[in-house]
């Protein structure tokens, strides 16, 4: 369980102030040796549409304006926001991910289904990790302004996706501004055109959620050692984004893992795509046809689900669509 690197692309609800401007604008790819930028580009070069933010998908009575987001915010989406803007105003829908309304429902789900999210019953994170480790992961929850004592009842992997927010992004976390699928929502609704989600919330998390403990604690061991680099990952995410390498805001995870030094790495990233990046857009694929036939939509999903072959512009290629850069 590697999700600590993918969390900057699954964070649905941040702040949209602009996130280089909090955590600094490094870009780890700068510092790769030849081998690395290499393998880096090996990586890339074998998925379809790897690079590119904004995309055009027509077929007879339909088109799909395509936009890859990205879920952290950044004063940067401005200008993708007013290259949209035209497909939005005359939209029939926009389709999301998840929709704000969905995001909502995570505090009731919290509610209703604690055990979700916590440890209700047995052992707590003090007992299932070790004293060192417990005592890392103490100082960095209090550091995020989490009393220990609240911590040591979250689940592993909910203690994971809490870590994997950088300090620094966290005085802005509850400013109440919005990222570019957020932003690009609230426009469909300023023009009255109907927004839906390819998913709940829900069903994010219990990937998340639906590992067993010890695969959780696995996760959350490699959050604890790895800690100390997730303001520069995530800004990294965040440059390869705006220079429209796509693909690139993927594979790079392949190699930061092995920077890092983590067993099995590798295997268990490819658990991760498997699940949260192809697994998904498997599922989105019949709805997303479904929901474009007839109707010209904005389909507004993250970055990494644009390319490849379950990448939802190969979904439609396949089905007809004829496929453009916007």
């Amino acid at each position: 369980m590697l999700k600590r690197f993918l969390a900057p692309l699954l964070l649905a609800v941040w702040p949209s102030m602009a996130l280089a401007q909090i955590c600094g604008t490094v870009d780890l790819t700068e510092t790769f040796n030849p081998a690395e930028t290499a393998e880096l580009e090996a990586l890339v070069a074998p998925h379809v549409y790897g690079e590119g933010l904004l995309w055009r998908a027509e077929a007879e009575g339909s088109t799909v304006t395509i936009a890859g987001t990205l879920h952290i915010p950044d004063s940067r989406f401005d200008p993708l926001i007013a290259k949209l803007r035209p497909a939005i105003e005359t939209a029939d829908m926009m389709i999301l991910e998840a929709t704000a309304e969905d995001e909502a429902a995570l505090a009731a789900l919290a509610a209703d289904r604690p055990e979700m999210f916590f440890l209700t019953e047995g052992k707590s994170l003090i007992d299932l990790l070790g004293p060192d480790e417990w005592a890392l992961a103490a100082a960095e929850m209090e550091a995020r302004g989490i009393p220990p004592f609240v911590a040591a009842q979250f689940k592993p992997w909910y203690a994971s996706l809490v870590l994997a927010v950088p300090p620094c992004a966290l005085t802005v976390m509850q400013a109440g501004e919005k990222g570019l699928d957020r932003r690009l929502e609230a426009l469909a609704k300023e023009f009255g055109v109907e927004t839906g989600g390819l998913e709940t919330a829900e069903v994010v998390l219990e990937a998340f959620a639906g590992e067993t403990i010890e695969r959780q604690l696995e996760g959350l061991r490699i959050t604890l050692t790895t800690n100390n680099d997730d303001a520069a990952t995530t800004s990294t995410l965040v440059e390869l984004y705006f220079r429209g390498r796509t693909r690139a805001t993927w594979e790079v995870s392949r190699i930061l893992i092995d920077r890092a030094g983590i067993k099995n790495g590798r295997a268990l990233f490819q658990e991760v795509e498997d699940t949260l990046l192809d697994g998904r857009n498997n599922a989105w694929a019949p709805l997303i046809l479904e929901l474009a036939e007839g109707r010209d939509i904005v389909l507004a999903v993250g970055a990494a689900h644009l390319s490849g072959e379950t990448g939802v512009l190969r979904v439609l290629e396949r089905a007809g669509y004829r496929i453009s850069p916007l």
